[in-house]
């Protein structure tokens, strides 16, 4: 355990070197909610309600929404696994005594503690630029739900990419994997509209799917929006699918590892 929290004081540090990325993902944060102002304002013009949202609610809802996406910087590591063992530098990660999806993910968290301080910042400045009347819950239940989601929802996450990564020891070529998918899970993560403001039934259907309750179920949580019940649904789903997730890598991994044929660290 000590080795694994040594990459992730590690990763944290290392992000000083890597400021004008963290100041873009900040930026990335505040643009968001600047989309959301623009649209939704022009939605609103003409009505107060759209579903159970007021144009407030509406925008606290992306503030939110910003902060939990800017904070999931996993979507490195399929990239990350994939180049690596075409360029044969995956070598390292397969003779140092420490398991290479667990490495990944001691990186992701190292990380993200650290984007989260800057993506906190730039959730404030929205708040403060566009007045926006936030709307955050005051149960100190809801709020520990939803933070337990955010960092199982990293765990599935990390081990989703990483899952995605290692299918380069069988196939040359996983571009489509890497840059088609991701546009795919943002929108059911409800990263782009609310999903409840989706079909009854195609909104159903996504409670019992993870990505939903990666970003969307935190954030209703967190706004007040969703019932304690229907977060606790989404935790046990979410955690269903992080033990399948993490199960399947891992046995993939350990089958395809032995078509590896890369050299060099």
């Amino acid at each position: 355990m000590k080795k694994y929290i040594s990459v992730a004081k590690t990763l944290f540090k290392a992000q000083l070197a890597f400021r004008f990325d963290v100041i873009m993902t900040a930026l990335g944060a505040i643009w968001r909610v600047i989309f959301a102002w623009i649209l939704w304002g022009a939605i609103f013009a003409d009505r107060d309600m759209v579903g159970d949202f007021t144009f407030q609610a509406m925008l606290s809802y992306y503030v939110i929404n910003s902060f939990f996406s800017a904070m999931d910087i996993s979507g490195g590591v399929a990239a990350e696994v994939s180049n690596g063992i075409k360029e044969g530098s995956f070598s390292k990660y397969m003779v140092i005594p420490s398991n290479p999806q667990l490495h990944f993910l001691s990186q992701t968290l190292g990380a993200s503690g650290y984007y989260g301080l800057f993506t906190a910042l730039a959730a404030t400045v929205s708040v403060l630029i566009f007045r926006i009347d936030l709307t955050f819950t005051s149960d100190p239940v809801k709020i520990i739900l939803a933070v337990a989601m955010f960092i199982l929802g990293t765990v599935f996450m990390n081990s989703y990419q990483f899952f995605v990564g290692i299918w380069a020891f069988k196939f040359q070529d996983i571009s489509f994997l890497l840059y088609t998918f991701p546009n795919v899970v943002s929108f059911f993560k409800g990263e782009f509209v609310p999903l409840s403001l989706l079909p009854d039934v195609f909104a159903y259907a996504l409670r019992f799917f993870p990505f939903a309750h990666l970003v969307y179920t935190p954030t209703m949580l967190l706004s007040g929006m969703m019932d304690m019940s229907e977060g606790l649904i989404g935790l046990a789903v979410l955690c269903a699918w992080t033990l399948v997730m993490m199960a399947a890598s891992q046995l993939t991994y350990k089958r395809l590892r032995t078509k590896y044929e890369g050299v060099g660290i």
